[in-house]
């Protein structure tokens, strides 16, 4: 388990003084990779063996966003994993641990060499501290989306400041870019992550609604998907 204290500051609230969307998934990415860092037998088998993990799938639940200046408090630990695949929970708290935002992520190891999924040996597994499963409705990692009622909505270039160390798009980025086409507030945002976007890429935005939900779907122009994004305004 990991553990990061912090104050919501100016640059991370939207215009009604709130936590953007964004900066949760940032927070949580942070936090995510400083507990990584913070396992040193892993550390060492990922750069021994050019492995990373890249993120599959997420799945937020948000009760309460925090305002500029709150403390607040966000948890992450493993809480369960196989040959392919890790499973994690990132929880984050005000300063009395009340959950304001629950998280499980899937992440997926990859050859950075090639950038394929991989699958590592048990042996490894074994070696890997995993806590407890936090209580929440567990979705469905895929996204479920009929493309016969999906609309063209836009399309734009990927420009520098989505890219990441792994030059492609950030995850976190992705919901910048969904923001004018979806509504504030939500209350549960799933990603499915598929084909990373690089720099000069264009990305064709497609969006259905349907009942409750904002359905997005992030394709390039040979068809390949990028990200699948639902959208819920209740839990």
């Amino acid at each position: 388990m990991y553990e990061m204290k912090t104050v919501v500051g100016t640059s991370q609230i939207d215009k009604d003084g709130l936590l953007k969307t964004s900066s949760i998934f940032d927070l949580m990415q942070d936090c995510s990779f400083f507990q990584l860092d913070s396992e040193e037998e892993l550390t060492k088998y990922f750069n021994e063996n050019n492995i990373s993990m890249f993120l599959v799938s997420r799945q937020v639940d948000i009760y309460k966003l925090p305002k500029y200046s709150d403390k607040i408090i966000v948890r992450t630990y493993v809480y369960e994993c196989n040959e392919a695949y890790g499973y994690r929970n990132t929880v984050i708290y005000d300063e009395n641990y009340n959950e304001l935002v629950i998280c499980y992520a899937i992440g997926g190891f990859v050859d950075l060499s090639n950038g394929n999924l991989i699958r590592v040996p048990s042996s490894f597994i074994e070696k890997i501290k995993f806590d407890e499963k936090q209580k929440m409705n567990y979705l469905p990692r895929k996204i479920n989306i009929d493309n016969d009622l999906l609309k063209e909505t836009d399309r734009f270039k990927v420009k520098k400041y989505f890219i990441d160390d792994n030059n492609h798009v950030n995850n976190a980025r992705y919901i910048d870019m969904s923001l004018d086409y979806a509504d504030d507030y939500y209350k549960r945002i799933r990603i499915e992550y598929r084909t990373p976007a690089e720099l000069g890429d264009t990305i064709i935005v497609r969006k259905a609604v349907i009942d409750d939900k904002v359905l997005l779907k992030f394709d390039s122009e040979d068809n390949k998907t990028y990200a699948l994004l639902e959208f819920s305004y209740s839990l």
